[in-house]
């Protein structure tokens, strides 16, 4: 008589392994944003930063507008925009107020699922 051998650990493994492999994400720990009364208001606080290249540096959720994600390093200030599906960008738009200068840089990118953790910004008011 013939047998089926399964083995378990390696079954019960895959819905892991396939949740790592899942799209990847800007990892905005660390990260604050401004909330806005409108459209208009977040463009003029931001527009320092458009002419600078950052892409779509507001975001509407509900009826609430955000900013573009901030965070200090090393004294320079690190700005995250959105695409034009609302989702942060993992490129942005670097200011060092003690130069004046701006310049840009590559946010760190977190993997979904097992070998990683989804983060969230904090919001700011």
């Amino acid at each position: 008589m013939r047998t089926k051998t399964f083995h378990l650990p390696l079954l019960a493994a895959l819905p892991a392994v396939l949740a790592a492999c899942g799209p990847a994400g800007v990892d905005t720990a660390g990260y604050t944003r401004w909330s806005y009364g409108s459209s208009q208001q977040c463009l003029d606080a931001n527009r320092a930063l458009l002419t600078q290249g950052l892409s779509n540096p507001c975001q509407r959720s509900g009826g609430t507008y955000f900013g573009p994600y901030i965070r200090v390093f090393n004294g320079t200030r690190q700005y995250l925009g959105y695409d034009g599906r609302g989702k942060t960008l993992a490129g942005g738009v670097t200011y060092d107020p003690a130069r004046g200068s701006y310049g840009t840089f590559r946010a760190p990118v977190t993997r979904g699922g097992f070998l990683g953790s989804a983060r969230s910004g904090s919001f700011g008011g």
